[in-house]
């Protein structure tokens, strides 16, 4: 099924022009019917087909969606909008976003899907980094799988250029092991590939294609 009109995109593309307070409230119906209430569905949908490979997913979509509104107190852009949508799913939802999951930002630019560990503490990127000593070949298979190249290519993120002893021997072999960020991600430019009507199918497929990478990465934080 469908879960967005044309009006989806209007909307948000009407809002770029005009984000201000004072245009989005006389709008808000329209994005309460067109943008919010649709989007709340999808999300209410991939938790549910998440969580039946993951049952410690048992979150609900207010725990997933980000808010349309921006933090603007330390921003030097003040619109005060998003023109996009977007949603974490994961154990924890948006609240904590340790554990790695599904990312989706569906807007006038088009489709982002991601997953892995974008911002991950000090400590996590230490235990991601052990697991990697012990038994990097099962990260690097998750890696180069064909599902994961072809939807994502690569492993992306920040890379240490100096690291302690006992992960530096372990570069050669395995130069993820200098990531400080674990993340892939995919982006179709398109803004009309969120009217497909297979649109849950098709952001399941990226799930699975990255689930191999997330278990690892949950297992390694997991670790004590």
């Amino acid at each position: 099924m469908a879960y967005f009109s044309e009006d989806f995109i209007r909307f948000l593309r009407s809002l770029m022009k005009n984000n201000n307070r004072e245009w989005f409230h006389a709008h808000k119906r329209e994005y309460e019917t067109h943008v919010k209430e649709p989007f709340r569905a999808l999300v209410a949908e991939l938790i549910d087909r998440v969580s039946l490979l993951h049952p410690d997913v048992a979150i609900e979509p207010k725990d997933a969606i980000f808010r349309i509104a921006r933090d603007i107190r330390f921003s030097k852009d003040k619109t005060p909008y998003k023109t996009f949508v977007a949603a974490f799913i994961s154990r924890d939802g948006r609240q904590q976003m340790k554990h790695p999951g599904l990312y989706i930002q569906l807007g006038v630019e088009g489709l982002l899907v991601a997953g892995g560990m974008y911002q991950p503490a000090r400590e996590d990127i230490s235990r991601v980094r052990r697991a990697i000593l012990e038994d990097g070949a099962t990260f690097q298979r998750a890696l180069r799988g064909k599902r994961f190249k072809d939807l994502f290519g690569e492993l992306q993120g920040e890379r240490n250029k100096r690291l302690p002893k006992e992960f530096a021997a372990a570069v050669a072999r395995y130069p993820f092991i200098a990531n400080k960020q674990f993340y892939y991600y995919a982006e179709y430019d398109d803004a009309r590939i969120v009217l497909r009507d297979d649109l849950a199918d098709f952001l399941m497929r990226h799930f699975s294609a990255g689930n191999k990478v997330n278990d690892f990465l949950k297992a390694a934080i997991s670790r004590r």
